[in-house]
């Protein structure tokens, strides 16, 4: 089985690649299709390698009628899923109307704020593919999903866990590649520890285990 990725930026693609591992995806099938790696031949050679929100959008609206990252996937590297990735934090400060959830509870929050990002991706893609997507939608950012690794309580609450990943996890590790900073989550095993910590996180594995088996 071979899967794509369009992600915010590279390292939340390497984040996913090491979850969709835990699955028996061999990294070799994984392909980083926006935004890409120097190495990796599934990008484009000139597009620019920035990810973003707004790059996510623009993937899944197209150009000119096409959708070139995924005829690319689907068409030439014969992609079978797309996973999709965006951080929920500013969604509602983008260029169109959102409005996120009530968080007083925050489980509801969690859930109804990822089913109203999957409408959205699939407005942008006006209903195409969709058979074909997986939602990584992380509430609220993709640290949140990495705050899990040294946490003991749901992340998805964190004011700020990006800021909270990179002046205060992040320093005390040795190992600063993302890659290996999540090899946990290459093994399912390990990962399943990992998931009571984070909804969303919880919400796109078990989204994975109904396609997907290891």
């Amino acid at each position: 089985m071979r899967i794509g990725i369009i992600a915010e930026g590279s390292q939340d693609q390497l984040v996913i690649r090491n979850i969709l591992r835990a699955f028996g995806i061999d990294k070799s099938d994984v392909l980083l299709i926006k935004p890409y790696l120097e190495d990796d031949e599934t990008g484009f050679p000139d597009d620019p390698t920035i990810g973003t929100f707004q790059g996510v959008k623009n993937a899944c609206l197209g150009f000119e009628g096409k959708r070139h990252y995924f005829i690319r996937a689907f068409d030439v590297f014969k992609a079978d899923f797309m996973v999709i990735h965006i951080d929920t934090a500013e969604i509602d400060r983008q260029d169109f109307e959102f409005v996120k959830p009530n968080k007083a509870d925050l489980p509801t929050y969690c859930t109804e704020l990822r089913e109203k990002a999957i409408v959205l991706i699939n407005e942008w893609l006006e209903g195409n593919y969709s058979d074909k997507i997986l939602y990584a939608i992380a509430i609220e950012e993709m640290e949140a999903w990495l705050l899990t690794l040294h946490a003991k309580s749901e992340t998805a609450q964190s004011a700020d866990a990006k800021e909270k990943w990179k002046q205060i996890v992040l320093p005390t590790l040795n190992e600063r590649s993302i890659d290996k900073i999540t090899k946990d989550f290459s093994k399912k095993k390990e990962l399943k520890k990992y998931l009571p910590y984070n909804q969303s996180l919880r919400e796109f594995v078990e989204a994975l285990e109904k396609i997907v088996k290891p």
